[in-house]
């Protein structure tokens, strides 16, 4: 019967499964409000919405959205509105990119250890948090392992100028519209190209292609809006990769420590060990994990924690293999221990995650962000206009008129023309780019309350009778948001 069940099924078809069984997993542990979402992802979605449905919306002054905003468009076709369908948009990515990096795994080291590895990234706390946020550590990831893959059929190809040259250009640009880490792709061509000989032509074009790509993108994206605010150290949110959402857990920088030593001594040792046979894949990853520290964001985790898995793994079974004694528990048995050990760890967290959505916890900002909700919910239609430091994951959650922040100014008259119009402001006065602004609203304390004084910041509001007054006695703003659906004349 066993010998019947393997003639009918192949291996591929057991991963498939597994991967269903995942999907089902993922899609229970999701949250389904509209908190947790990652501010450039929110840009990105609304900005799609706004045009699908022909309505005026303030998006298009929050800033250049990433190119994750034409990756959505699919998702205007049916589900328009709906973030459950992003989320599972975003798990299909991840799924597709996680078939790839087993591949290019198999490929360079063994279908043992990519197994493995595979296995162990797709089931880490930090690959669900990313994908339940729509998170660009997903879709760098992804264009990581598509620009590999295009990256060998161009080697491969026997024609100067092959059709994967120009995707491999959008993929580059795509990939630095992200995040800071997306430059690790250019780089890594550049670095794999520079010592090419046999192809002197490709190589010539390919770096002058990845510098004229590189340039204009980083001008669009520089100071890239959107990204995750992290107020943990690095190491508080290394240790993120097996603990999960912070949401849950209080910081741990210890574990922190374990995963960076982790990381660094796969990077060191396959840089001793493959130093001149370095792929664009791994030299994409080892870049990105040094270029996202600066940041030291969640995408950042995802990023190192799946090179310390696909690096590393392989390094831990052939140490194994030198260590250990003969049989199965002496050349296998260190590598099953750790295996076991982080499986384990990994899904007793994700099924703790489960307490976020059950619990209706939130972030700081996000604390902030549901007080406006609350507003907007007792608001009359035409009463409520606010301005928040996060205006796209305020939008969605309020479904009401968002601007982004005012400039600050020092004359108060100018500073009070500007927000005119603005029923309630959220930030963090706390950060030192906010400074200018708690001091121009501390000068309008005649004019604004305070809502709601929070760990993430605060929540002001026009008092009742100024806003009545300048109802009555005002002009209509015209920089002032329109209402949501209603049309310019």
């Amino acid at each position: 019967m066993l010998s019947a069940l393997r003639d009918h099924f192949a291996p591929r078809h057991l991963g498939l499964a597994g991967l269903c069984l995942l999907a089902w997993a993922y899609m229970a542990l999701f949250r389904y409000d509209s908190y947790g979402i990652e501010e450039a992802a929110a840009l990105s979605l609304l900005l799609n919405w706004s045009i699908i449905h022909q309505i005026a919306s303030p998006v298009a002054f929050y800033g250049v959205p990433d190119l994750r905003a034409f990756l959505f468009i699919p998702l205007d076709m049916h589900w328009v509105g709906s973030l459950a369908a992003a989320k599972v948009y975003t798990m299909f990515i991840l799924f597709g990119t996680a078939l790839l990096l087993y591949k290019w795994g198999e490929s360079r080291y063994s279908g043992e250890s990519s197994m493995m590895a595979t296995a162990l990234f797709l089931i880490a706390p930090v690959t669900l948090m990313q994908t339940d946020a729509i998170g660009c550590g997903v879709y760098l990831l992804a264009a990581f392992a598509a620009a590999a893959f295009l990256d060998q059929l161009l080697h491969e190809s026997e024609r100067a100028v092959p059709s994967w040259f120009f995707l491999l250009i959008l993929v580059c640009a795509f990939a630095i519209s992200l995040h800071p880490m997306g430059l690790a792709l250019p780089l890594a061509l550049i670095l794999r190209w520079l010592p090419e000989k046999e192809q002197q032509g490709k190589a010539k074009r390919m770096i002058i292609a990845m510098i004229l790509t590189a340039i204009p993108m980083l001008l669009l994206r520089w100071g890239w809006y959107g990204m995750e605010e992290v107020t943990a150290g690095r190491l508080d949110t290394l240790a993120d990769a097996i603990l999960g959402t912070p949401l849950l857990h209080t910081p741990n920088w210890g574990l922190g420590l374990v995963v960076a030593d982790l990381g660094a001594a796969a990077i060191v040792a396959t840089l001793l060990i493959y130093k001149r046979n370095l792929d664009s894949t791994t030299l994409m990853l080892m870049l990105a994990s040094l270029i996202g520290a600066i940041q030291g964001d969640h995408a950042w985790v995802l990023l190192f924690w799946a090179t310390t898995l696909y690096l590393g793994t392989p390094l831990l079974i052939r140490l194994n293999e030198r260590i250990g004694w003969r049989g199965l528990s002496g050349q296998r048995g260190l590598v099953l221990i750790a295996v076991t050990l982080l499986a384990t760890t990994a899904m007793i967290t994700d099924k703790n995650s489960k307490n976020v959505d059950r619990l209706q916890l939130k972030s700081d900002t996000d604390m902030l962000i549901s007080v406006l909700e609350k507003e907007a919910l007792t608001a009359p239609a035409n009463a409520f206009t606010a301005a928040s430091q996060w205006p796209a994951r305020t939008l969605l959650a309020t479904r009401r008129d968002v601007l982004p922040l005012p400039p600050t100014s020092e004359d108060r008259d100018d500073f009070s023309a500007k927000i005119k119009g603005i029923t309630h402001v959220a930030f963090n006065p706390q950060q030192e780019n906010m400074h200018g602004l708690a001091r121009n609203f501390a000068s309008l304390s005649d004019r604004y309350e305070t809502v709601a004084l929070l760990p993430g910041g605060v929540v002001l509001k026009k008092k009742e009778d100024t806003a009545n007054h300048q109802k009555s006695t005002s002009p209509m703003n015209p920089h002032a948001a329109l209402p949501t659906g209603q049309q310019p004349n």
